[in-house]
């Protein structure tokens, strides 16, 4: 909204509500196109005074052609409106790379307002493993591909000329990899959305210096909001780093702004109830009205995150942190899921990590396993509805035929990296508690690499030889381009003010690259910036996964970027966290009369209600289905910069709808 009045737009009203008339001026109509919105706009100008001079419509969406039919039929239609436009923006921007959406249709007539914008018409992949064109990927690639045939009949001149390659788009769905929703992630952003409860990027909290109990007339002590967006450029610097590096790095530059600004280090130290505001006298006093809380057991259930979190990563990754395969994980298992103090999403975490880890188990182990850990029947739900993702659960299911490569299950590639390790150490190992890595990032580099398997990820339609040709020649690039980036990496410790350790993640080190590295957005616009523009080396790279997105995929999306210096876009009906997941799980095998129990739509519709539970992505001003959610490079590029000249005039009205 303040975007929209620092353009000297003067009102902004709701369409569907009462307004006042402006016979005078001018207005902007920003609506969907639907028939609410379409009547709305009618009687707007057949009244008998119109309620402004001039109609500027811009609609969010193509517009049907029974509606523009409907628009032309008003007799003043011709005078009233003077400008009618679609924009296709119908998606939202969440991050600067990242963006939400319901159900196959829905989904590639926004995709279709995605490419319309981005005017380029892509060769389409998908995610196939049956190989039986059977798959969530196939059918929305089917129907996508009608959509851009469709507008590229409309429009001849869709896609314009362009110097570069057409877009490879590679379409996912969340049953490609389920262990990644599960699995605790130690980088900021990921554990921020993981473990706190965030509202629109804000995090909302009692600040420590508020001491005031609750108010005798009931009303809730006052609250602090932090936001975290890339308006700050702390977040967008270190949001990827590993928890422990991130803290580090905001803890010494405080300290350098202390010692290079004394009068503020003076006040810090001058004031007497900055180190016992609250009367503590001494650490023991503190320590002991501490332990008295009663949130100090869930205090203490956090702390117990590294044993949860340990067992986690052996179980994802088939292995330990001394790269050993795990004797008996059930034992290192057992611990944790007896324990009270651990609450019972992540024991059910690691339960599903094993089930899916260990392609089923015997039904009397998974009944003792859940009696153990107390789990309630909604719990033992949840891992029920594995099954719909096609989840073994049980040893005496069949296993159902896959086509499936080793290196595309949950251990083929750490086996496939165990055969290929040096044994001498190249300083560049994760974290003990990071070891796992998406799917997502391995099907990304093969795609680059030219490796991506056409079986599992078969193309829609083959693209031109000659497109084969270049990708081939990119593909090469891209290998020397990784190995040169692996050779330039400081040596551990040299240099290196803030690691804590010598397997500091590495892409928080490596040189600058289009201001990638520090997370500012880059442009999409080739014509602005086309020397930087990194679909010279390839290709864009455009991912979309039905299901949801998880935040060490949306941190893999900038990893692959800095690593191969090329354009990735990631895209998803929604942005989840393991505690979204998994209440989706336990939904997901309610009759739906409508859709039926695990079809296409079913499942979509569930990762539709979850987008409504989100706390960690935009609301959509607009509510035509949950909003498209993608991770773009440029705030401008899409979605914004279309309005840019829009608003230029000054003393006009804007008019939207709250429901599209």
């Amino acid at each position: 909204m303040s975007d929209i009045l620092e353009e000297n737009v003067t009102l902004v009203e709701d369409i569907s509500r009462a307004r006042t008339s402006y016979p005078s001026k001018e207005a902007i109509y920003f609506i969907s196109p639907n028939s609410d919105s379409i009547t709305a706009l009618i009687n707007d100008f057949t009244r008998p005074k119109p309620m402004y001079a001039k109609a500027h419509v811009f609609f969010t969406s193509p517009l049907s052609d029974t509606l523009f039919d409907k628009i032309k039929e008003g007799q003043s239609s011709r005078s009233f409106i003077e400008t009618l436009k679609e924009l296709n923006i119908d998606f939202m921007r969440s991050y600067s790379r990242t963006q939400t959406i319901t159900e196959i249709e829905i989904i590639a007539r926004k995709l279709i307002s995605v490419f319309s914008t981005l005017g380029e018409m892509p060769h389409i992949r998908y995610y196939d493993p049956l190989g039986d064109q059977s798959s969530l990927g196939y059918k929305l690639a089917n129907c996508l591909q009608k959509e851009l045939d469709s507008l590229h009949e409309l429009d001849s001149d869709f896609p314009p000329k362009s110097q570069f390659r057409p877009p490879i788009l590679i379409i996912l769905d969340r049953s490609f990899d389920l262990m990644s929703p599960l699995v605790h992630e130690f980088t900021y952003q990921a554990m921020i959305n993981d473990l706190l409860v965030m509202e629109d990027g804000k995090y909302v909290y009692q600040a420590e210096n508020n001491t005031e109990e609750t108010p005798k007339d009931g009303t809730p002590p006052q609250m602090t909001k932090a936001l975290l967006d890339e308006s700050d450029a702390i977040w967008m610097l270190i949001r990827h780093w590993h928890f422990a590096d991130a803290v580090e790095y905001v803890r010494d530059s405080f300290n350098k702004f202390l010692n290079e600004n004394k009068a503020a280090s003076n006040i810090l130290n001058s004031d007497p109830l900055s180190n016992f505001e609250r009367g503590f006298d001494n650490l023991n006093d503190m320590k002991d009205t501490i332990t008295s809380l009663p949130q100090f057991q869930e205090m203490k259930s956090k702390v117990r995150l590294d044993a949860v979190a340990a067992v986690e990563q052996d179980l994802a990754t088939g292995e330990t942190a001394a790269g050993t395969v795990p004797r008996n994980i059930m034992i290192d298992m057992t611990p944790v899921l007896i324990d009270s103090v651990i609450p019972a999403y992540d024991k059910l975490r690691i339960l599903m990590l094993y089930i899916i880890a260990q392609e089923g188990i015997h039904d009397m182990d998974r009944k003792r396993l859940l009696d153990a850990s107390k789990m309630s029947i909604d719990d033992s739900q949840a891992i029920t509805n594995l099954g719909l993702f096609g989840v073994r659960l049980s040893l005496n299911q069949e296993k159902r035929k896959k086509i499936i490569k080793d290196k595309y299950t949950y251990y083929g590639r750490v086996a496939e990296r165990r055969k290929k390790k040096k044994k001498k150490n190249d300083g560049n190992l994760p974290y003990d508690l990071s070891r796992f890595i998406t799917m997502f990032k391995y099907i990304m580099e093969d795609q680059l690499t030219g490796t991506l398997d056409t079986q599992i990820f078969p193309w829609l339609k083959a693209p031109p030889a000659e497109d084969l040709s270049q990708q081939t020649k990119a593909s090469n690039i891209q290998k020397s381009i990784k190995s040169t980036n692996q050779a330039l990496q400081p040596l551990p410790n040299a240099g290196n003010t803030y690691s804590l350790r010598t397997t500091r993640a590495s892409w928080a080190t490596k040189p600058k690259l289009a201001n990638l590295n520090d997370g500012t957005p880059v442009t999409l616009n080739s014509a602005q910036d086309s020397e930087n523009d990194l679909r010279k080396n390839g290709p864009r790279i455009i991912v979309f996964v039905m299901g949801g997105i998880t935040f060490s995929e949306i941190r893999a999306t900038y990893e692959i970027i800095k690593e191969y210096k090329r354009d990735v876009i990631l895209g998803s009906t929604s942005m989840i966290n393991s505690t979204q997941f998994i209440n989706v799980l336990k939904q997901i095998h309610i009759k739906d009369e409508n859709r039926g129990i695990g079809s296409v739509d079913s499942l979509l519709q569930s990762t539709s209600k979850l987008n409504q539970d989100i706390d960690s992505q935009p609301k959509p001003i607009s509510s035509s289905a949950n909003a498209l959610n993608f991770l773009q490079k440029d705030k401008d590029d899409l979605g914004k910069k279309p309005f840019a000249n829009i608003f230029k005039k000054k003393g006009i009205i804007l008019e939207s709808v709250k429901k599209i």
